[in-house]
């Protein structure tokens, strides 16, 4: 009403236009991102695979049918990737082992809405700008660097992000999680060491501090939740290995052969692990450059205006997410680094504005612009990279023709496979091909689907009472056929002199299959030679 009591009709606000023009571009932010991610994902979905994929669903096929993990199939990862795999198994069979690879998007969606969701944040519009740089991050490199495959890095990285935005975060900005945030963030934890025990050291670091914070601040239902879900989460692993595995085997087949036989040949140790946070964009190698990178840039706006003591469990905390890759692993092997990386990096975008006493509007088209330049350099630095594990360019990893794999597939080798071994009955695999086992559509021996040198050098020095030596199973129990090509193997140079002992069991036991050099089957008993190979 204007003085002269007229209505009129004024032009909207600065304020009111402003604010709509923004929306609308975050909108738009937000729908392109996740058009992004669901082109990756689609063609994740039908990527190529690597071998530790294939054994990770080939556990999961076996637990399956009855098998036990560490027992009945001996592998040294932890068991939660076994434990997905088992699930898609049991949900949708084994039709099409590929499809157990839409665990990865619905966990990265999972890890997104906790961002989205996180109280670290106040403003609605900088929770969705981290969940959208988280977003537009992993799509990026959703190929490049295999967030795409059932392995344990990718299923961490999701875990941790869920860890960080529903606890760890919001403690280190002075704010107290809720209860059930702190509930399913105990849970997270406890999954997260049960992908590889070697996350306990990084873990303890990012948690610890977080729970002291938590404790000067009066946050006992926090803590209690936190600790409640840890320890339900423990309860109900502990039913699953009843069931399906074996505590004592854990220890030994996924702790100890990975300490005292696997270490070696990764020259695990402090040396390595600094040498790692040297900067190098060679390969591989560039992976990690880029999530020690991007956590850099991250760090300052974490800081920002912080109480000396939340300074203090930042800095610890960020110590412990770059000792999440303790062995220094470099490419696909480092990824829960990488995805940890991308959602700190939205997380500190909106954290740091909120720590200004300026206008938000402005602040929100601040982080906004700073948000889609980010998810801009992200996608640009994936076509500086080469592709983990397949050494491919982006060009090259995005225009590949879609894969199926993991089926049962009728070549020449295979279908004489199917001939000569009837369904149900095993077939050993040598030195490292998982997939075999898959397109001769035949399991592996009790206790054996793979013969590598961490294998022997375990054999020769076993925990008592844990025995795991091929050479010997083979003279009480051999399987009806061996398939041997360690030409195959990527690492048949560090295989081959380890195979004596198998050279001999097929020349003393087995005997080729004309036409098939690579096939040998089981002599009858009464004709096996004792002599030994020239």
């Amino acid at each position: 009403m204007s003085r002269n009591g007229r209505l009129s009709l004024r032009k909207p606000s600065v304020f009111v236009s402003g604010f709509g023009f923004q929306v609308v571009i975050l909108l738009a932010f937000v729908l392109s991102c996740l058009t992004f991610f669901g082109w990756a994902c689609r063609k994740g979905l039908w990527f190529l695979s690597f071998c530790d994929e294939g054994e990770h669903l080939l556990g999961g096929r076996m637990l399956n049918e009855g098998g036990r993990l560490y027992v009945s199939y001996v592998d040294s990862h932890g068991p939660v990737i076994f434990m997905l795999s088992q699930l898609y198994g049991a949900l949708f069979g084994w039709h099409f082992p590929q499809g157990a690879r839409l665990f990865l998007p619905a966990l990265a969606l999972m890890a997104a809405t906790c961002l989205s969701v996180t109280s670290a944040l106040s403003d609605v519009r900088h929770r969705v700008l981290a969940s959208t740089v988280f977003i537009g991050g992993v799509a990026s490199y959703w190929l490049m660097d295999a967030f795409y495959m059932i392995s344990f890095y990718p299923v961490a990285g999701f875990l941790a992000v869920c860890l960080l935005a529903l606890f760890v975060v919001p403690v280190w900005f002075g704010k107290t999680p809720s209860v059930l945030s702190s509930a399913l963030a105990g849970m997270c934890l406890i999954l997260i060491l049960g992908c590889a025990y070697a996350y306990g050291p990084g873990m303890f670091l990012i948690v610890i501090p977080a729970l002291w914070l938590l404790a000067r601040e009066q946050g006992g239902r926090a803590i209690k939740a936190f600790a409640g879900g840890a320890v339900l989460t423990v309860l109900l692993l502990g039913l699953w290995f009843w069931r399906y595995s074996d505590f004592g085997s854990f220890v030994v087949f996924h702790i100890l052969f990975n300490q005292i036989a696997y270490a070696p040949f990764i020259h695990f140790g402090p040396k390595t692990f600094l040498v790692s946070l040297v900067p190098s964009f060679r390969g591989e190698e560039f992976y990690p450059t880029l999530a020690h990178l991007i956590l850099a840039a991250s760090l300052p706006m974490l800081l920002y205006r912080r109480p000396n003591r939340n300074r203090m469990a930042i800095l610890i905390g960020f110590a412990g997410i770059l000792l999440l890759n303790a062995r220094a692993a470099a490419g696909f092997k480092d990824g829960q680094t990488l995805i940890m990386a991308f959602a700190l990096a939205g997380l500190a975008l909106g954290g740091c504005p909120e720590r200004q006493a300026d206008s938000s509007r402005m602040l929100s088209r601040s982080a906004l612009a700073g948000a889609i330049g980010m998810v801009l350099v992200f996608w640009g630095s994936s076509h500086l990279a080469t592709n983990t594990p397949f050494n491919w360019t982006y060009h090259e990893s995005t225009h590949k023709p879609p894969y199926t794999i993991y089926q049962p597939i009728d070549d020449a080798i295979s279908l004489k496979v199917r001939s000569l071994v009837p369904p149900g009955q095993p077939i050993l695999m040598l030195p490292y091909m998982p997939e075999f086992y898959w397109m001769a559509d035949r399991r592996p021996p009790y206790g054996y689907y793979e013969y590598l040198p961490w294998d022997a050098v375990y054999a020769r020095h076993p925990v008592p009472g844990y025995p795991h030596d091929l050479c010997q199973k083979l003279l009480t129990d051999p399987p009806p056929l061996i398939v041997y090509t360690p030409e195959t193997d990527p690492t048949s140079l560090t295989v081959r002199p380890f195979f004596a002992c198998i050279k001999e069991r097929l020349a003393t036991m087995y005997m080729p299959v004309e036409g098939f050099p690579s096939l040998h089957v089981l002599r009858p008993r009464k004709n096996q030679s004792r002599v030994s190979p020239p």
